[in-house]
């Protein structure tokens, strides 16, 4: 790295930070700041996701949300979900906010990370996870919990305090425990290890822990601390099921404030982060760097500790409560109709086979994204691409896109052709700073391309948003399906009419292709030419010089019949030494270039053989056809004359290709 960690090879010049990339993104010369996030539209990553668009739009910054939704344990869906750390333009980027904790696939952390250390020319902080190469905003977990368990000590008089840990080794569960245990020793409380449980930040250790304390010898705990609220939800259910009530018999709070800490019963005193605050923050933080003002490492945002019923408390519980669950009705709602609708979508475009009809369908379902004001589906030239074991990988790494769909202010765009390294098209532009969310469209491991949505306020995806991308991606699969199997339909066909060693077609193509022909001469008045050949002395050269030089023959005299066919004729493979070809639109002169064509590439063959030499007999008919004329008809007559030229060969010991003759 030149200059600042995290301040990738700027160039300052006085006092304001210089980028030569950063304009090209977006198309209206502002800079823009990649936020690389993971499960976008959880809690926590809503609110920070808020403040990094608030001060983003203050600052007149556009923003590119990256975002996956991968981590559930199917190997083949994430795959598929690592694909959006090869989206982002790293180097045209002003700045990098790193939300890592959020994501729970390791793989598209590394990747992020090397990205972002080879390519990335701009300042990148990191949100919550203190990473030494960056600037960083952070939550002193050293002291976060101290507030709390100071006001059970000195307010409630507890002395007997347990501690629901997160899993070991990990930095922030270190570190608040190492606070419990600080606050105890400084009011002189022993730390007793069996008041310590380790769980795993999730809903279900706290059962655990809970079980745990009960069959302890040590007294009852008075009160219990979690090192966050889904694990203190848990212990709070556990601890009814056991009989004991919560405050009365024991205190629990949590850490983090999450959406349903309130709403629970009872509520949950917990530590509020300052979430929003951080995201604004890391904006501030990069705005700064490139005005060329220094910023400190690491910034430390001070959480709040909010007292409620779990812990005896109820400090402002009751109008806080009403208003979260106001807009939790309002949220339940949204997320009714929400579901509703992806289950419509869903039926709606299950039997839909061509990528047009999908389309067609996905522009009048955009609008169940509520506020949504721009939309643009992009799809890589590759995109239903069907890969066969054995087979050529298609180039996914293309920077060609086509938007599919594309919405401008809620009004449908035409399709539009665009390079990946820009995002969006042009035509999607907008004076004004731009926010936009970007994820990756696939089915499993195989990569379509990607979505990209604006909205009109400040928001992030609706909760139902993945379900709706699942709904367009599995679409998406089914019209590549189909189009794999209407070509393995075709390839089908096309080899039981194609003649194996030569490529050609075989006669049954006379029942299919030479009808259509003789029918279009038919309904056009144009005249329909037969020609058919037959090899002279095939047997000769299979018994003296073996089956595979007689196959080397035949193939030698398809290859002649498909050089002269320069104008859409139908070339076919009889059986043996037969061949004949169809054509449409004959006149003697065409003849005599089909011909003279045809035979020239016989004799150039024969020139530049020392072993073989291809002699062949030929003969044709033209005629106008009309609607009792038959191909059968036709090739009786064509034979007749090839069988005349070949006696007459015969008769004066000619072995050559005889040139074009208009006597046929």
């Amino acid at each position: 790295m030149d200059n600042e960690v995290g301040n990738v090879k700027n160039v300052n010049k006085g006092n304001t930070l210089l980028r030569t990339g950063g304009i090209k993104l977006f198309y209206n010369n502002k800079k823009t700041i990649g936020v690389f996030i993971a499960q976008v539209n959880a809690e926590f990553q809503d609110l920070l996701s808020r403040g990094i668009s608030t001060k983003a739009m203050e600052l007149d910054y556009n923003v590119a949300f990256f975002t996956n939704f991968g981590g559930y344990g199917q190997p083949s869906y994430d795959t598929g979900e690592i694909m959006i750390t090869d989206l982002p333009n790293y180097e045209e980027l002003d700045g990098v906010i790193f939300a890592s904790d959020t994501m729970n696939l390791e793989e598209i952390k590394e990747r992020y990370l090397k990205n972002i250390r080879n390519r990335c020319h701009c300042p990148v902080v990191s949100v919550r996870t203190e990473l030494k190469e960056f600037y960083n905003i952070l939550v002193d977990n050293n002291d976060i919990l101290s507030e709390l368990i100071i006001h059970y000590i000195e307010v409630h008089g507890f002395t007997r305090i347990n501690f629901l840990a997160g899993p070991k080794g990990r930095l922030d569960s270190d570190k608040r425990l190492e606070c419990y245990k600080r606050i105890l020793n400084e009011h002189n409380i022993p730390v007793e290890e069996d008041r310590i449980y380790y769980g795993d930040f999730w809903k279900y250790t706290g059962v655990d822990a809970v079980e745990h304390w009960l069959n302890s010898p040590l007294e009852l705990p008075q009160a219990i601390v979690c090192a966050n609220d889904y694990m203190a939800i848990t212990v709070c259910r556990a601890l009814a099921e056991k009989g004991i009530a919560v405050p009365d018999q024991i205190a629990v709070s949590g850490c983090d404030d999450i959406e349903d800490a309130a709403e629970f019963s009872p509520s949950l005193t917990t530590v509020r982060m300052p979430i929003f605050e951080m995201g604004a923050a890391a904006v501030n933080t990069i705005h700064q760097l490139n005005l060329g003002v220094e910023q400190p490492r690491n910034t430390y945002m001070k959480p709040d500790t909010i007292y409620r019923a779990s812990c005896g408390c109820k400090r402002n519980w009751y109008h806080e409560s009403n208003e979260r669950r106001r807009n939790h009705i309002i949220a339940r709602e949204e997320l009714y109709r929400a579901i509703i609708g992806n289950a419509f979508m869903s039926t709606d475009l299950a039997g839909l086979t061509k990528l047009e009809d999908v389309s067609e369908k996905i522009g009048t379902y955009i609008y169940e994204n509520k506020n949504f004001t721009h939309f643009c589906l992009c799809l890589h030239r590759n995109w239903d691409f069907f890969h066969e074991e054995g087979g050529t990988e298609p180039v996914v790494d293309d920077d060609r896109m086509i938007m599919e769909i594309g919405f401008k202010n809620r009004m449908l765009l035409s399709k539009i052709k665009f390079s990946k390294k820009n995002l969006i098209p042009k035509e999607m532009a907008e004076e004004q700073a731009m926010i936009y969310y970007f994820a990756i469209l696939h089915h499993q491991d195989h990569y379509f391309g990607y979505a990209g949505i604006r909205f009109d306020a400040i928001q992030t995806y609706m909760l139902s948003f993945q379900t709706w991308l699942f709904n367009v991606c599995n679409a998406l699969e089914n019209v590549r399906i189909h189009g794999e199997l209407r070509r393995l339909v075709y390839r089908l066909e096309d080899m039981s009419v194609r003649d194996e060693l030569t490529g050609l077609y075989n006669r049954r193509v006379m029942d299919t292709l030479g009808k259509k022909y003789l029918m279009q001469c038919v309904e056009k008045q144009a005249k329909l030419m037969v020609f058919t050949a037959d090899m002279d002395k095939l047997k000769y050269i299979n018994d003296n010089y073996g089956h595979a030089k007689g196959d080397m023959a035949i193939k030698a005299v398809a290859d002649a019949l498909l050089k002269a066919a320069d104008d859409d004729e139908i070339c076919i493979r009889l059986g043996g030494d037969e061949f004949m070809a169809i054509g449409i639109d004959y006149d003697d002169n065409k003849m005599m270039k089909f011909v003279l064509a045809f035979v020239d590439e016989l004799n150039e063959f024969n020139k530049n053989s020392d072993t073989i030499y291809l002699y062949v007999s030929y003969g044709w008919h033209i005629v106008l056809p009309d609607e009792n004329t038959s191909l059968e008809e036709c090739l009786m007559v064509a034979d007749s004359h090839m069988y005349k030229q070949k006696y007459d060969k015969a008769s004066n010991h000619i072995r050559a290709n005889l040139p074009f003759t208009e006597s046929m």
